[in-house]
């Protein structure tokens, strides 16, 4: 019996598949937006972090900012782990670079002093006095952080202080609000366009330089191979459950 046959078979298929994955993991990478970056700030519900991090990856952005513990305030994000949030931001997760960070200014100075200008998400009443620019008015040509806050508080009002601008998404018919993760999709899908439009990039290029997107090509080669790696979001997110404790009522926005 000839037992070559099958094997041989079985290898080339792997092979094929191998090709494959590094292929789509090679024109992800290129495509990433390097200097289009969203800031996430106290957020409550788990199922609107992990449909966020889902959008955030799909339009292909790279890197999202988390403020994890505000000293001020004493609360935390919603990063605790549920069977929902775990199916829908596994496969997400693993493609973006998650930056932590104590406290909503010193987020807010560090991506300052990255070059990048950081404009809050606020609805009309909550700009305090400030200019509110309308989304589809703000310039992605230079690089840019969108900042939202929780579901049940909004941006606070020393992040809106810290920030360069406020913006809002205009809403033409008679809902007066979004959902969070909502709001964050339709903010960033017209961000990630006209920041693609202003740098006249190639359709299937980012904005990164050819080292960056090296870089990012070995690092995604890592994870891809790495099961650990998937473990080590799903511990890491087990940690956070069991040291989550947020004070007060949290309310999911979704009516």
């Amino acid at each position: 019996m000839d037992w070559e046959l099958p094997f041989e078979e079985e290898t080339a298929s792997e092979t094929t598949t191998v090709l494959r994955r590094d292929a789509r993991l090679e024109q992800s990478a290129r495509r990433r937006l390097e200097g289009l970056r969203v800031v996430l700030e106290d957020l409550c519900d788990p199922g609107n972090r992990a449909a966020i991090l889902r959008s955030v990856e799909a339009f292909g952005l790279l890197h999202v900012h988390e403020v994890c513990h505000d000293v001020a305030t004493g609360r935390r994000p919603a990063q605790t782990s549920t069977a929902r949030g775990r199916s829908i931001v596994n496969g997400a997760e693993k493609w973006l670079n998650l930056h932590q960070h104590e406290g909503v200014e010193e987020c807010i100075k560090s991506l300052q002093a990255a070059g990048f200008g950081v404009w809050a998400a606020v609805p009309p009443q909550q700009a305090g006095g400030r200019r509110l620019m309308p989304l589809d008015e703000l310039c992605f040509g230079g690089k840019t952080a969108l900042l939202f806050g929780s579901e049940a508080r909004g941006v606070s009002t020393k992040a809106v202080e810290s920030c360069d601008g406020c913006f809002t998404v205009p809403l033409f018919g008679l809902s007066e609000s979004l959902n969070v993760s909502v709001c964050v999709a339709v903010s960033v899908h017209l961000a990630a366009l006209k920041r693609r439009k202003a740098l006249d990039l190639p359709k299937d290029m980012g904005d990164m330089e050819e080292l960056q997107v090296e870089e990012l090509l070995r690092s995604y080669a890592d994870r891809s191979l790495d099961h650990r790696f998937t473990a080590n979001l799903r511990s890491q997110r087990s940690v956070r459950s069991q040291r989550s404790v947020i004070p007060g009522p949290c309310f999911n926005d979704e009516k």
